[in-house]
């Protein structure tokens, strides 16, 4: 084995170039037996030898690959680097592997709130394609007949009660009034002429509001409905003079109608609040 004199690099003794820098390596001749070197030791000692000339070797093709330098290009793969032991490998790049985006960024109060509208469109959208009859509702109820003096509402169906039922008493009134004392028939035309704040209309015309008064007016007995602001309510009150005034109030009532009166529940009982229900003569 021979070593280059360019590079330092470890060569076979068959070598004639250095295959990594392409200096001329010189053969080392072989050494001799030791019989034939022994004798010679002996004349030679005590004597100083000058050293041997040494051959100058040709120009390196790359005079910065000596041991350790950084352009390692005649290995495949290699690319420079700092000066540093050569362990005679490429040298690669280390892979980087980035982390994945954070999952909370993509969810933001924007992002939610979108979602939430989405799913509430899609859930009123899917309830309006069933049928009618799927969905749940109420029957018409008779409610509990109620003093005038019931108190102060709590809730915001007593409000809407009592103010259905105080237009409904203030309505019956005007009937009676128009009627007078031989209880003929009476018209929509008169009745508006009587009691223009309502708008009266034909006992088979609904009532939405309580300015409203539907009203089928006969020989002997007059009805009327009155609605509740919230379309559930609905007030009715008849007269006749045998019997004189009797009311019923309905809740989940869809045609608030006077021809739609129930035949039972009815009582005496105006109902409302004593400060909304005007005075006996209509004041």
């Amino acid at each position: 084995m021979n070593r280059c004199s360019g590079c330092g690099y470890i060569v076979p003794g068959t070598w004639t170039e250095c295959r990594r820098c392409g200096a001329p390596v010189a053969a080392v001749p072989a050494a001799a037996p030791a019989s034939a070197y022994a004798p010679r030791v002996g004349a030679l000692n005590g004597l100083s030898l000058a050293p041997l000339p040494r051959r100058p070797s040709a120009p390196s093709a790359h005079p910065d690959t000596a041991f350790g330098a950084p352009d390692d290009a005649l290995i495949p793969g290699a690319r420079p680097r700092g000066v540093v032991p050569d362990t005679m490998l490429p040298h690669i790049d280390p892979i980087i592997t980035h982390a994945p985006p954070s999952m909370r960024t993509r969810f933001d109060a924007r992002t939610i709130a979108i979602i939430a509208m989405a799913l509430v469109i899609t859930v009123a959208g899917i309830w309006s394609l069933l049928p009618s009859g799927s969905h749940a509702n109420p029957q018409p109820t008779i409610l509990a007949a109620r003093p005038p003096f019931a108190g102060i509402p709590t809730s915001l169906s007593d409000v809407v009660r009592i103010a259905a039922e105080s237009a409904r008493h203030t309505a019956l009134m005007t009937v009676i009034d128009t009627a007078g004392a031989s209880a003929a028939p009476v018209t929509v035309t008169q009745l508006q002429a009587a009691q223009p704040s309502y708008q009266w209309v034909l006992g088979s015309v609904p009532s939405t509001t309580n300015t409203i008064v539907s009203i089928t007016s006969g020989q002997g007995i007059d009805v009327i409905a009155v609605s509740g602001t919230d379309k559930d309510i609905c007030a009715f009150g008849r007269w006749s003079p045998t019997v004189g005034t009797d009311y019923v109030t309905m809740a989940h009532v869809k045609v608030c109608s006077a021809t739609n009166a129930p035949t039972t529940g009815w009582s005496a009982l105006a109902g409302g609040d004593a400060q909304d229900l005007p005075g006996a003569d209509g004041a």
